[in-house]
């Protein structure tokens, strides 16, 4: 019974670090928020924005993950304000 304590502490640090990764969310949406946070449209046009700057990139860059297309998209909004 002496492990028990020891065992229940590393099931709650596995718990968290678990938890953590769920709450951050995938790549795409963390991408997806930084979007929307260094767009200065409302949220309806700056979808509309994002769906059109994906939809070419897919069609100049087939096969790339959504989390590509993402970053280059914010990368080129980067370099736009420079």
């Amino acid at each position: 019974m002496e492990d028990s304590p020891a065992l229940i502490i590393v099931a709650l640090i596995v718990v968290v670090v678990i938890l953590g990764f769920l709450l951050r969310g995938t790549e795409a949406q963390r991408l997806r928020r930084a979007w929307f946070r260094n767009t200065p449209l409302p949220r309806t046009q700056a979808e509309e924005s994002l769906a059109r700057h994906v939809m070419a990139l897919k069609e100049r860059f087939p096969g790339r993950t959504e989390a590509w297309y993402l970053r280059k998209i914010l990368a080129e909004l980067q370099r736009d304000r420079r």
